[in-house]
């Protein structure tokens, strides 16, 4: 049975110009665009739904649900594909979010050219309306990262075993079953990296 998605999610905040759903990509080619984003990265916005989103950067392609580890380096706000690696140390305390604007079906493609990167909203609170988990991720239970390069952003409700996964905690599914199709609906409380596992 196919998930049933909410009433698409959009920004509250009284800031102008927020969008969930755009991507903008800084392009040396472009005027006035360049050499600046309309948002400086670590901007917050809220919205319907209990969410909340932070402004990001990444340089490579990430899916729509994909679960996202932002970069520890102070200023940066830049994320990667959370797992996908065997861990010898968890990124443990590192930020999470998921990557898929107001209904759960927004990817990011890699720059490309002139681009020097894409600029993005990432939500890291409320109810979200996909995220990319295995086929049998279950309701409500702690969630990891994989460990196969071909699964990165991707989690489970199975650990993987130590030095392999880490935990991602504050972020679980809510339905039954999860399904690599998708949507999978899902819950986030501020999510961060856990220990290995």
């Amino acid at each position: 049975m196919a998930t049933v998605l909410g009433p698409a999610i959009y920004s509250t905040t009284t800031q102008e110009g927020i969008d969930i759903n755009n991507v903008f990509y800084l392009d040396t080619k472009s005027y006035p665009e360049y050499p600046a984003p309309p948002f400086i990265t670590g901007e917050l916005a809220w919205g319907t739904d209990g969410s909340s989103w932070v402004y990001c950067t990444a340089s490579i392609t990430i899916s729509a649900g994909n679960v996202v580890l932002i970069s520890a380096v102070p200023g940066s706000w830049s994320v990667a594909l959370a797992g996908g690696a065997t861990v010898a140390t968890a990124p443990t305390g590192q930020l999470l979010g998921v990557v898929g604007g107001s209904l759960g079906s927004l990817a990011i493609s890699q720059p490309t050219g002139t681009q020097t990167g894409s600029y993005f909203w990432v939500q890291r609170a409320g109810n979200c309306p996909n995220v990319t988990v295995a086929a049998s991720t279950t309701q409500l239970a702690q969630l990891y990262t994989t460990s196969l390069s071909t699964n990165a952003g991707k989690v489970q409700s199975t650990a993987g075993g130590s030095g392999t996964t880490y935990q991602v905690n504050g972020l679980v599914i809510s339905q039954s079953t999860g399904s690599t199709a998708g949507p999978n609906t899902g819950i986030l409380n501020y999510p961060a990296a856990g220990t290995s596992a």
